[in-house]
């Protein structure tokens, strides 16, 4: 008869803890998580930062805290890094929250990220982890391509001609692909002719819009390291120069001869 009354029992606290779930899986909506977008943060020779956000979006009638985010960084299917953000805080009743991540690639791994982007022009690249919050782990993931600039060299021009200094303006065009801007903490440039050092110059905290772009670089060069004397210039006016463009995210390398019998 004991025995009976404890089944009984069970059955009717199982029944009861049944119906109790259904109430709370009716009561509590689990978040909702979306993979927005990502943008490129700092960027420099020592390293570079991916700025991937999410959307929390929470459905309920109160809050609910949000615990960290995992994170997982893979280029072209290799795993790059891997973490976890700090708590995050508390999401008001029906509301919806933007977190972004900051994922710091080494100097090593952007060795590897330059090596791709300079050989191959892109890389493939997924971002994935989770959101927990109540005792939950919410996946989110995407999976796109990281372009590397389009870079080539519109114009030369001679703005200022003398014997002792040469200014010159280079026009560099810049295709970004990518939908983000392309922060670029420094951008260094040079000339040199016959293996011979002139000018060395760089832009700092540069910003490369999505969409086509263009740099103007002012640049000297002292004719007068190179020609013992302006007859000596005019007698052999063609100047062969090499220029180089670099930046952590890509290089171009041009070659041209400027006419100066035309400036003296």
């Amino acid at each position: 008869m004991i025995k009976k009354i404890l089944v009984v029992s069970l059955l009717v606290m199982l029944s009861a803890c049944s119906s109790l779930q259904k109430e709370l899986k009716n009561y509590v909506q689990q978040p909702e998580v979306n993979y927005k977008s990502i943008a490129v943060g700092k960027v420099s020779m020592d390293g570079i930062e991916l700025n991937p956000t999410v959307n929390i979006a929470n459905n309920n009638s109160f809050s609910i805290p949000i615990n960290a985010v995992t994170y997982n960084l893979s280029l072209n299917n290799k795993q790059m890094l891997a973490g976890q953000s700090e708590e995050i805080g508390t999401l008001p009743a029906k509301a919806n929250k933007d977190v972004t991540l900051s994922l710091n690639l080494s100097k090593e791994s952007l060795s590897s990220l330059q090596q791709l982007l300079f050989e191959e022009k892109k890389l493939d690249y997924q971002v994935k982890g989770s959101v927990k919050t109540m005792g939950l782990a919410i996946p989110f993931e995407k999976s796109a391509t990281l372009y590397a600039p389009e870079i080539s060299i519109r114009d030369i021009k001679v703005v200022n001609a003398s014997f002792s200094q040469l200014d010159i303006l280079l026009s560099v065009d810049v295709d970004n692909q990518n939908n983000f801007s392309l922060p670029l903490e420094t951008l260094s440039y040079s000339v040199s002719s016959n293996n011979k050092a002139l000018f060395n110059g760089d832009i700092k905290n540069n910003k490369i819009a999505e969409g086509k772009n263009n740099l103007q670089l002012p640049l000297s060069i002292k004719p007068n390291d190179l020609f013992s004397s302006v007859f000596g210039l005019l007698a052999s006016p063609k100047l062969p120069l090499h220029f180089e463009v670099k930046s952590p995210l890509f290089t171009k390398s041009h070659e041209q001869s400027l006419d100066l019998s035309a400036f003296f």
